[in-house]
């Protein structure tokens, strides 16, 4: 198998770099893109998107919470039309949520300080798909802290908690407001939902390293539902568009995006955001260990991580977002590029995955060298 696609005689040590993962079986499926100033400087791919077809440059796949990041662009878009304001109760857009969260601020749904990072009652997969169920649970429960006391990453919660805040200022669903906005305007392939024509180039997953069973007694941000490989490549789970971990779509798209968002902050485009007002969103929350994934992340008041470690690249401005199993975005402002990297392969865990971070180490190397 050879990689194929887009990649310039400079870049060519990325390339020999994304082979080795297939020819050593790291890798099954996969892409890796750089975009700068609109200007797509790599896109490779490789690899099956299933057992008998070929990934191709419009192969999409599973994001996982990777999709985070990109609803966040929807967020960003809203601020910058004064149709949101971070600042102010949720309960001001959405009023049945008042029920024992009255305090509970936008800003701290966005940078996972909300309390509601779990469900409290059993959910099973099946549940996740029903949307208004879903949101009446969250309607109806009651936070485990203060707002901005404690930082939990909401792992399931958060896109539904986004995703109605979209919902009650625009009246569109976020597949709807995404598709209109971002990936009709840009020419994104990534969705929120399929539609037909999407399963006609989508990757199924596969698990490289199986989780060891959990036996948490009390549910927890992640085990509740707990992850189900075959139920996440099914046709229901597609058209659902599970908004916090059902995104779908390429490296190239998602790069494509972080580029715009990039060139906004360094260069004040304002094809998303002012930069004004994009500074002002990527402040970074209190600094905390995140007691769900027991790490220092910096998130900030929008829904992006910024910079730590090499997951997001050199610089310390940069933003972005990564999934379970091991895709990533993110923007770098200094450079003026998105990158991004999306694979079928889902390495357990949600730290820096290894076969991405190479491959950003060695662009920065290209970069400045």
């Amino acid at each position: 198998m050879l990689v194929q696609g887009i990649c310039p005689p400079k870049f060519e040590e990325l390339k020999n770099i994304f082979q080795k993962y297939f020819d050593n079986n790291e890798e099954s499926g996969a892409n890796f893109s750089i975009v700068k100033n609109s200007e797509i400087l790599v896109n490779i791919f490789g690899g099956q998107k299933s057992k008998n077809s070929s990934w191709d440059e419009n192969t999409i796949v599973n994001t996982f919470s990777l999709s985070k990041g990109i609803y966040a662009s929807c967020i960003a878009r809203l601020i910058e039309e004064n149709e949101l304001d971070i600042e102010k109760k949720v309960s001001f857009y959405w009023p049945e949520f008042k029920n024992n969260k009255e305090k509970i601020l936008v800003k701290d749904i966005l940078s996972h300080q909300s309390g509601l990072f779990r469900f409290k009652e059993k959910i099973s997969n099946e549940d996740l798909l029903n949307y208004e169920k879903i949101i009446y649970i969250l309607e109806k429960q009651n936070p485990d802290h203060e707002p901005g006391e404690k930082t939990y990453y909401h792992a399931k919660t958060h896109g539904y908690l986004v995703e109605n805040l979209i919902r009650k200022i625009t009246k569109k669903s976020l597949k709807e407001f995404f598709y209109e906005n971002f990936s009709q305007k840009y020419n994104l392939n990534f969705n929120f939902g399929f539609k037909e024509d999407d399963f006609n180039n989508v990757s199924d997953l596969i698990e490289n390293n199986i989780e060891t069973e959990r036996t948490d007694k009390e549910f927890d941000a992640f085990n509740n539902p707990k992850h189900e490989i075959n139920f996440y490549n099914s046709k229901k789970w597609r058209l659902s568009g599970v908004p916090s971990m059902g995104g779908h779509g390429s490296a190239l798209s998602i790069a494509k995006l972080y580029d715009l968002l990039a060139n906004d902050l360094k260069s004040d485009h304002k094809k998303i955001i002012s930069q004004k007002k994009f500074k002002k969103i990527l402040l970074q929350s209190p600094s905390r260990i995140d007691d769900s994934l027991k790490l220092p992340i910096k998130w900030t008041y929008s829904g992006y991580i910024l910079r730590g470690g090499w997951m997001f690249g050199k610089n310390k401005e940069s933003f972005g977002h990564n999934g379970w199993g091991g895709s990533l975005g993110f923007g770098d402002p200094i450079e003026g590029i998105g990158i991004a990297y999306v694979t079928r392969k889902i390495n357990s865990g949600m730290g820096a995955d290894s076969r991405a971070v190479n491959l950003i180490k060695k662009t920065y190397d290209i970069f400045y060298n």
